[in-house]
């Protein structure tokens, strides 16, 4: 049966265990139920600055393997050019059981190679060239994709119910970018008035039925990758449709992260 049980805070009552228990049960179970079924990837925050050579990552909460990690601090880093794609990365470390605690921990590292899905997860990419800066804001949607010298969110998973999601971040830029266009397709209106509504947060398999729709089922890639994809495809035809051309950034150098 559902129920709720609180305990009883008085004046000269003691606490008994199973009420102290319930204290440290009930925002766990909640948390357990909240996430169930959801993938990987960051929940809130985890925002990314560079400044001075330093990378930070700012404090947020991420999802894995059912537990939720909390970070209360940013986190710097040294990041210096070197003409090499890097990966900041979250690596998962062995739980640790003690007598009154069991704790998860993790670590923040920037290095050559690709995350391990095992013990490793994403949180950007980028090549930052000699002289240079690294930059986190981003001009476009397009410019999510910049090779060089720009911090990349595309492959950064973003938690969400059955699969990982785009960021935020990305989406709402999209969202942007179709009323710019001033697009008279109630699927692009309707999609983009609720990335915005439910701010930039949005569950895979509704990009996922957006896109089959404006592409006629042209969906093969349902990673991060594919979506970010797709929905590029989607702007590019929302342009040539109202004869929009964006021509200052048409000069830019933009490779695409294979």
């Amino acid at each position: 049966m559902f129920q709720y049980v609180y305990p009883q805070f008085q004046f000269k009552s003691l606490l008994r265990g199973e009420m102290l228990e319930q204290l440290r049960d009930y925002p766990k179970y909640y948390l357990q139920l909240s996430f169930s079924g959801f993938a990987e990837g960051v929940v809130s925050g985890c925002e990314l600055s560079w400044d001075n050579g330093k990378l930070t990552v700012g404090p947020g909460m991420v999802y894995r393997g059912g537990h939720l990690y909390f970070m209360k601090e940013p986190y710097s880093l040294e990041c210096e050019p070197d003409n090499r794609r890097r990966y900041l990365k979250l690596q998962f470390l062995t739980e640790m059981k003690e007598l009154r605690q069991v704790s998860g921990n993790t670590r923040i590292v920037l290095a050559h190679e690709a995350p391990d899905p095992a013990c490793e997860m994403e949180l950007c990419r980028f090549c930052l060239q000699e002289g240079a800066r690294l930059r986190d804001k981003h001009e476009n949607f397009e410019d999510f994709s910049t090779e060089f010298d720009t911090i990349n969110l595309i492959y950064a998973p973003y938690a969400g119910g059955g699969m990982s999601t785009l960021n935020p971040v990305i989406l709402k830029q999209f969202a942007r970018e179709t009323f710019q266009n001033r697009t008279k397709d109630p699927y692009d209106v309707s999609f983009s008035m609720n990335v915005l509504a439910n701010k930039g947060v949005i569950e895979a398999e509704c990009i996922m039925e957006y896109l089959k729709v404006k592409l006629d089922g042209e969906v093969r890639d349902q990673s991060t990758y594919g979506m970010y994809r797709g929905l590029l495809k989607v702007l590019r035809e929302q342009e040539q449709g109202g004869g929009r051309q964006d021509k200052e950034f048409q000069g830019r150098r933009s490779v695409m992260l294979l």
